[in-house]
């Protein structure tokens, strides 16, 4: 039965049958790593947590609140391929590296476990479908569908009118991002050179030169994405203005977006959303301290 039809007919919702609807909403590579990542597909569904990354945080913030689902974008185990990379990918890393990561593994599979918790992902559906990660952030950086003159998959590229100083349209993203957590976007290139066309880009998709190629004349990327010592000087030496975010916050509003619509389609079920964006701890520097680092 399918997670529509289960709704329909007022049968209890298992996990395996969410999965499916979710992977429903948008034709994707093969393979796919949305799946059911761990717990046991035939759990039936009594809430559902939407986030960015399941973080052990998350998990416990999702089963206080009644969720033994996780609808995730982002990988449960440390890599992209999640518990697979551990064969393959990761089985390189130095003996140390690997009882470290896997013994963080193995201790968060056995808590969703015994918590009877069950993980899905949805990470190329959400990249791939129209209104998914990249159109989410187009609109809230409060870009219309009108506004998009380039649209490739993971790539966009929006006009800019009338054109704007890089540096007038670095502070108007991060006034942006500032509402998610992200207090200010990296900037590098030129801030005085007058945009009119705007490179976006969500997750490890928005590589600088990809949005040059298309004729982007500023880009947004991502932490994970660049080398500072390779895109961002080129960007300096250049004076090619690029904005630089962290991961979380370029797929926030996705994530969101999921929410919603995961909410619609099952009205009967507990939808929560749980907030993340800009995930990372930023300790400025103390006013006027004079404390030696040494």
């Amino acid at each position: 039965m399918r997670a529509k039809d289960a709704v329909t007919a007022g049968t209890s919702l298992r996990a395996k049958e969410l999965n499916a609807w979710l992977r429903s909403l948008h034709e994707v590579p093969e393979p796919s790593v949305d799946r059911v990542i761990v717990g046991d597909p035939e759990t039936p569904v009594r809430g559902i947590a939407v986030m960015w990354t399941p973080t052990w945080d998350a998990l416990r913030e999702s089963l206080a609140a009644g969720c033994n689902v996780v609808v995730t974008h982002e990988p449960t185990f440390f890599s992209h391929l999640d518990l697979e990379a551990f064969e393959g990918e990761k089985s390189g890393l130095s003996e140390a590296a690997l009882k470290a990561m896997g013994g963080t593994r193995d201790a968060k599979k056995t808590w969703i476990e015994e918590n009877r918790m069950v993980v899905i992902r949805c990470h190329d559906v959400l990249d791939l479908m129209p209104g998914g990660v990249a159109d989410s952030l187009a609109k809230k950086l409060g870009f219309a569908a009108e506004d998009v003159i380039v649209n490739q998959p993971y790539y966009r590229v929006v006009k800019i009118e009338p054109a704007m100083k890089a540096e007038e349209l670095a502070q108007r993203m991060a006034q942006a991002f500032g509402e998610i957590g992200q207090p200010g976007v990296v900037f590098y290139g030129d801030p005085e050179r007058k945009v009119e066309k705007l490179g976006l880009g969500t997750g490890y998709a928005c590589e600088p030169w990809r949005f040059v190629e298309l004729g982007a004349e500023m880009a947004l990327t991502i932490d994970d994405r660049i080398k500072t010592w390779v895109e961002t000087e080129w960007a300096e030496d250049a004076g090619f203005p690029l904005a630089v975010i962290h991961h979380g916050t370029s797929e926030e509003w996705g994530v969101h977006t999921l929410h919603g619509i995961l909410k619609e389609q099952f009205p009967q079920l507990p939808v929560k959303l749980i907030v993340q964006g800009f995930r990372a701890r930023w300790i400025p520097a103390e006013r006027g301290s004079t404390k030696n680092m040494k």
